[in-house]
């Protein structure tokens, strides 16, 4: 076994740079480069968020809440040891003589934060304070702020009903994950100068926050304590916000992780098509190293060393490779996530070498087997053919071996599943297809020995070996058309579902005495009058199902969402089950978001309980609803019926769409300092640039799926480049023209091509559909441009690279082919 071991080792290299082992080499390479490079990014990412989980609260626990949280709870941190702090968030207008800006506003008490670090500096760079917060009637503002609107320092500004000094800029601040204020610059003013601004009013979105820091051992307490709290209030600490990536991190990382298991699969696909070139190419030189003595552990020595060889060599290159692309991939998701990061771990790399050995193991095992059991025999009968139906249960073995590690390496055992239905699917097909296509050819009569007619011929006769091949060129192109569609779609299906119609302003906050007041400000301007919508803060208590007294309805909500109440159907609704109410005047009732129905397991019927406006009531689940939410339209997941919302207490939210929005916006803002704007066109201007980031860093990894793609057609082709050699001479040896081998060549492959490519196409649209509905959250509809381009590209390349894998032997003297055969 140790000469076996060190006789591989001398042979390596050879064996690479002779091409047999090149393939594999390569196809290791792009595999671990792909999964590497995810994985330093990912280990990154959440290491960088382990290590700042309190500063990202601010503090090592936290109370949060959309109502006022009750101060007793600042009484028990006390007695408990627990430094404390209070902060409130809201979005309001900055206004100014010129101008004005939506801004995230943070009301906070003298000790915050409790952890992290606050840094505030004057306009010339100057520190003024780590710790604290502005005194009553001052303000410190993010740099955004002072150049959006032109500010200097001591320059006084507007917020709601209050007038503000400006006395430093934000540098730096903790607890930066404040969901809907996330879009919006800082301003961080005093708690107590809250009521004068006279902007928090009924229906107001805020959210209240009580902070606490202190030992483990007194916030283990503290919390035990908190086990009866309100169901309205969260208990959030630094575990909670270690695994939240954001949703636009989230989803560049289902698209990230599927490049790479495409990637994996096809590198898969390659290596087994290069391995089984190695073992035919190396049945000879095996048989004769068994005739001259040679044991079947030293052969076997000889294999396992230079295929772990192959996976260590392999790997190292592919992590290199896999950390530089790993600093281009966060180059280009700068506006997503912070690229400040620390190190990487060793797991990325151990993940890389694991992964190396489970493609190797999955490809190579069933070929091992076979040369570490050759028989001398074979060099007497003239015999190296390869002949895997005898280890059937040894490929078995490595394919579920491969997936399980697959399900292992991307923990989504869905997409594993998904695909591997896909895989068993498609290969079924294709060899059906394959089956149908020698048994119609075969009842063909090829008298006429014309050029195509003759590759026709070579398909029957090399039966299996064509089928592999279609099934080989068939999967290797649905991976890479399914990921191109992906990739290219994901921008443009999401920005497809705006219209020019889409609203570009949010108007909420408003009373009932600002609605006749706007009306008549719109008529003045010209402007259509939007419509009102009630918007109610409330919260669900309960449900129940008349006649079942026990009945379990899963996730209620426990936190206050918004309701209303209407007469008529949204344009952006519709009922899928149930009936809109037509005495809504007389009946209280609610529809409810269809989604939200199932996962609470309501039906249509059942009694739901809520809490609003100081008031409880019950109303009779009349209707499911499907939204439109990329209206940009008021929407909701509950809507009352007039009889059940129109006495409860509310504001007024509404959308409108307007042109030269800017000045106008301006101008109605200091007409109405209470009410709040959002202006979509950012958010949406802001989402479609995140979204096309994570994209552009996918690209970069799509081209390692391509690359891998182009090794597994080439692997294939060139799996029994020698047989078709041999053909060629001797076809030329008895007189066949060069034009007519290459037309047979040329049609063989054209109709390899053909079934492939169709059928690939077929089943990526399946595949597609899948990816974009279950893992994307998106409406999925054929790219015909890509799904053309693709059938054209693999029909093409199959042609001319299976032509050129023959050019040099259509060119070559027969005697010396044949000779070197």
């Amino acid at each position: 076994m140790i000469r076996g071991l060190l006789y591989g080792l001398k042979r390596f290299w050879s064996e690479v740079f002779s091409g047999d082992l090149l393939i594999l080499f390569l196809s290791i390479v792009l595999a671990v480069t792909s999964i590497s490079s995810v994985g330093f990014l990912g280990d990154r990412l959440q290491s960088s968020m382990q290590m700042q989980a309190s500063s990202i609260l601010g503090a090592d626990l936290v109370l949060r809440s959309a109502s006022k949280i009750d101060s007793k709870y600042l009484d028990l941190a006390a007695a408990n040891d627990l430094d404390s702090a209070e902060m409130s968030t809201f979005l309001s207008m900055i206004i100014t003589e010129d101008d004005t800006l939506l801004a995230s506003i943070k009301a906070v008490t003298e000790s915050y934060p409790l952890r992290g670090e606050l840094k505030i500096v004057d306009f010339k760079g100057a520190i003024i304070k780590h710790l604290g917060s502005p005194e009553p009637g001052n303000i410190w503002i993010e740099s955004k702020v002072s150049e959006a609107l032109g500010l200097k320092q001591l320059d006084e500004v507007s917020i709601g009903n209050k007038n503000f000094i400006v006395e430093g800029i934000i540098e730096d601040y903790p607890d930066r994950n404040s969901s809907f204020v996330g879009f919006y610059p800082i301003v961080i003013v005093n708690i107590d100068d809250v009521d004068a601004m006279g902007v928090i009013q009924t229906g107001s979105r805020v959210i209240y926050r009580k902070l606490f820091s202190g030992t483990q051992e007194n916030l283990d307490r503290f919390e035990a304590i908190l086990e009866d709290i309100p169901a309205s209030i969260r208990v959030q600490n630094a575990l909670d916000v270690g695994d939240n990536l954001g949703e636009d991190i989230a989803n560049s990382t289902t698209f990230f992780n599927l490049a790479s298991l495409f990637t994996i699969i096809i590198s898969v696909i390659a290596s087994m098509m290069a391995v089984r070139r190695y073992a035919s190419r190396n049945l000879l030189h095996t048989s004769l190293m068994k005739v001259f003595g040679a044991s079947k552990s030293f052969i076997l020595g000889h294999q396992v060393m230079q295929l772990t060889l192959v996976a260590v060599f392999a790997s190292s290159l592919g992590l290199i490779f896999g950390y530089g692309l790993q600093h281009l991939l966060l180059s280009t998701l700068q506006g997503i996530v912070n690229t400040d990061l620390p190190p990487s771990s060793s797991r990325p790399v151990i993940l890389g070498f694991i992964t190396a050995s489970f493609v190797i193991f999955a490809t190579a095992s069933p070929y091992i087997k076979i040369l570490s059991e050759t028989e001398p025999i074979r060099i007497l009968r003239n015999d190296f053919r390869i002949k895997l139906s005898s280890n059937l249960m040894i490929y078995l073995v490595a394919f579920f071996t491969m997936f399980g590690f697959l399900g292992a390496l991307f923990q989504d055992i869905k997409l594993i599943i998904y695909i591997v239905i896909s895989l068993i699917l498609v290969t079924s097909s294709l060899y059906l297809i394959g089956r149908l296509l020698i048994y119609a050819l075969s009842k063909m009569k090829f008298s006429n020995q014309k050029g195509w007619k003759l590759g026709l011929k070579n398909i029957v006769q090399r039966g299996n070996d064509s089928i592999l091949q279609i099934i080989i060129f068939g999967l290797s192109l649905l991976f890479l058309v399914a990921l191109a569609e992906t990739r290219t779609d994901l921008v443009d299906s999401w920005s497809e579902t705006l219209d020019e119609d889409t609203p570009n302003y949010f108007l909420f906050n408003i009373q009932q005495y600002n609605l006749e007041p706007i009306s008549n400000y719109f008529k003045d301007q010209g402007i259509i009058v939007p419509d009102f919508t009630p918007l109610i803060r409330g919260r669900l208590l309960s449900a129940a199902r008349p006649g079942s007294e026990d009945f379990n309805f899963n996730n209620l909500m426990q936190r206050e969402a918004n309701l209303t109440w209407l007469n008529q159907l949204p344009p952006s609704n519709s009922v899928v089950e149930g009936e809109w109410w037509i005495n809504g005047d007389e009946i209280a009732e609610v529809s409810i978001d269809r989604e939200i129905a199932e996962s609470m397991n309501l039906e249509i019927g059942d009694e739901l309980t809520f809490s609003a406006g100081g008031k409880i009531f019950s109303v009779s689940v009349a209707s499911f609803r499907e939204i439109e939410w990329q209206s940009f339209s008021p929407n909701f997941f509950f809507i009352l019926s007039p009889a059940a919302g129109r006495e409860l207490p509310n504001s007024y939210i509404t959308s409108i769409k307007l042109e030269n929005s800017q000045n106008f916006m301006n101008n109605f803002t200091n007409r109405f300092p209470t009410i709040t704007s959002v202006d979509l066109e950012a958010i949406i201007e802001q989402g479609k640039s995140s979204l096309a980031s994570a994209s552009l860093a996918v690209q970069y990894i799509f081209f390692l799926t391509f690359i891998a793609g182009i090794l597994a057609l080439v692997a294939s082709i060139y799996s029994n480049r020698d047989q078709r050699t041999k053909e060629a001479a001797i076809m030329h040896a008895i007189g066949a023209s060069r034009a007519l081998i290459f037309k047979s060549a040329a049609s063989e492959f054209l109709i390899l091509g053909l079934l492939s490519a169709t059928t690939a196409i077929i089943f990526s649209i399946a595949l597609s559909s899948v990816i974009f509905i279950q893992f994307l959250d998106l409406i999925y509809s054929p790219n015909l441009s890509i799904l053309g381009l693709s059938y054209l590209f693999g029909v093409s390349f199959i042609f001319i690279a299976g032509v050129m894998s023959i050019r040099k032997s259509i060119y070559a003297s027969p005697m010396i082919t044949l000779r070197d055969s």
